[in-house]
């Protein structure tokens, strides 16, 4: 480009651009304030997982797994089926006395997925893991807590 050319074009005062480079330097001008964490010891509730069932009456509330070695082991069920699961959700959710769906907000699910788990309706995932796990030798167990 010729001289006059590149000086008319500087020259030239569009309202429009004008305002679009000012705002553009102001944007980049300022300072954004420093961001402090907190420390990194977040809480699962905090996280946005599920809240965690409530013991049963008579459950030990710490060292479970102490509990369970001291003859208190309960028997594991095979999961052969999307049922066998639903049937072990099911019961746990009754012996606490939950609705479904208290039990699907205390697990962060809908109550139609409770009810379609509890009545053993699979989807392909699951059922897909079933099949692999079944042609691998591998036996997939559920035991209540």
């Amino acid at each position: 480009m010729s001289k006059s050319l590149t000086d008319t074009l500087k020259n030239i005062d569009i309202p429009s651009v004008r305002v679009a480079t000012e705002t553009l330097k102001a944007a980049t001008s300022v300072k954004l304030p420093e961001l402090k964490m907190q420390s990194s010891n977040i809480g699962a509730q905090q996280l946005g997982f599920p809240k965690p069932l409530s013991h049963l009456p008579g459950e030990q509330h710490s060292e479970r797994t102490k509990a369970r070695t001291e003859g208190k082991r309960r028997e594991a069920t095979e999961i052969v089926s999307p049922g066998d699961l639903g049937s072990i959700v099911r019961t746990a959710r009754e012996a606490r006395k939950l609705s479904q769906q208290e039990f699907a907000d205390l697990a962060g699910v809908g109550r139609r997925f409770i009810s379609e788990l509890e009545n053993g309706k699979a989807t392909l995932e699951f059922q897909r893991v079933l099949k692999v796990a079944h042609a691998a030798g591998i036996s997939i167990f559920a035991q209540p807590r």
